[in-house]
């Protein structure tokens, strides 16, 4: 659980006998953890921050001893500061303004898979589907389009540093960013523009806004959870589509399953891997006795497999699955905030590329990024097929 070889592999097995025979599992890499898998568990454990808190951190425990952020992020805040964080960072987030993306982010897409040709083998991860959630992104902090690509090499930075494709460091792209996004935040301070970076700036709630530090962790968080698990989400889905042709065909048919699709993607694919909690008193779970100061890592894609909750077909890979109760946002206080803007994106992309290309055959090895959280998709080679007498949905 520990390792990032174990989510780049199938971590499906491992996660089945974990439910089964230890559900509240204790491991002592790292210094020591939890490993919680039951939907039931992380729903208990999630929606009780009084007892397992944020603040220490949200990654993988790695041995090092953990101490409160002085300058959290809205992921690493406990409440109550987290709730009024989050009323405020709400304000850019509201279904009026999310729904009214949808025009821009059909442009993007459209952009995009403009490049794509049927019948040519391409790169699909980087050359393609990376390209839609860093150009979005980068479009509702109001960055120039020139700015995009560097976006994206910062952002893997960030949530990819163990890959040995990446040569920049987390510290380094961390400090890339925070001076890119100073420069922008001057520039708001002198004339506000119309992106979320300026209605951030002039949110309040109850007569408070947002510190300087406050704003700029929370772009910081935006561009990683943004870019980097809606990308995975699509290119995992993708592949998920590829391992089931008759799913594939069933949205080709009706693009109406489109939205259940996507909830399954994200149920079955689980694009983030796992949140850490801290206990912040003794606790009795399933006759296990977590200790106040230890570690509990939930783990959403064992969650999201759970036969408790999702049934015999709990492994398997269903587009038409309602009721779909899964866990990849999170849940409680700390369910992600974007999950509106990531349905709308993955939405949309999969319209827009299932109306020109209805086949999609894997032409190579699929390699993935090593990471614990994110494991995406670095490298996948595809050959396209045309969709006939289809017009893309407007």
């Amino acid at each position: 659980m520990h390792l990032p070889d174990f989510y780049i592999g199938d971590p499906a097995p491992a996660y089945r006998d974990l439910r089964r025979n230890s559900p509240v599992h204790w491991t002592s890499a790292n210094g020591g953890f939890w490993g919680i898998t039951r939907y039931e568990d992380i729903k208990f454990i999630g929606s009780r921050p009084h007892l397992f808190s944020s603040a220490k951190g949200v990654l993988m425990p790695d041995g090092k001893p953990r101490t409160a952020d002085p300058r959290p992020m809205l992921i690493t805040t406990d409440p109550p500061r987290h709730n009024a964080l989050r009323k405020l960072i709400s304000k850019g987030f509201t279904p009026r303004h999310v729904n009214a993306m949808e025009p821009d982010i059909r442009a993007i897409v459209r952009g995009v898979l403009d490049s794509a040709e049927a019948g040519v083998e391409l790169e699909y991860a980087e050359g393609l589907v990376a390209k839609v959630p860093v150009r979005i992104i980068a479009d509702l902090l109001g960055a120039p389009a020139e700015d995009w690509e560097q976006f994206r090499a910062w952002s893997d930075a960030s949530v990819g540093s163990a890959d040995p494709g990446i040569t920049l460091t987390s510290q380094e792209a961390f400090g890339a960013l925070t001076t890119y996004f100073r420069r922008l935040i001057e520039l708001r301070e002198q004339r506000r523009a119309n992106d979320l970076i300026s209605i951030l700036m002039d949110a309040e709630v109850d007569g408070e806004s947002l510190s300087h530090d406050e704003l700029m962790s929370f772009l910081h968080l935006l561009l990683v959870a943004g870019n980097e698990t809606t990308r995975n989400l699509i290119a995992l889905g993708t592949i998920a589509l590829v391992d089931h042709p008759e799913q594939l065909r069933m949205l080709v048919e009706d693009p109406s399953l489109i939205p259940s699709a996507v909830e399954e993607m994200l149920r079955y694919v689980s694009p983030v891997t796992h949140m850490t909690r801290w206990a912040t008193e003794d606790v009795e779970l399933r006759g296990r006795s977590i200790r106040e100061g230890q570690a509990v890592v939930l783990l959403y894609g064992a969650a999201n497999r759970d036969e408790d909750v999702f049934g015999d077909t709990a492994e398997q890979f269903d587009v038409t699955r309602r009721p779909n109760p899964h866990l990849a946002f999170g849940t409680g206080e700390h369910a992600c905030l974007g999950l509106s803007l990531a349905r709308l994106e993955a939405r949309v992309f999969f319209e827009e590329f299932l109306a020109r290309f209805d086949r999609v055959e894997l032409t190579g090895e699929v390699l993935r990024m090593r990471s614990t959280m994110v494991p995406g998709v670095r490298t996948m080679h595809v050959r396209l097929g045309a969709a006939s007498g289809k017009a893309p949905v407007r």
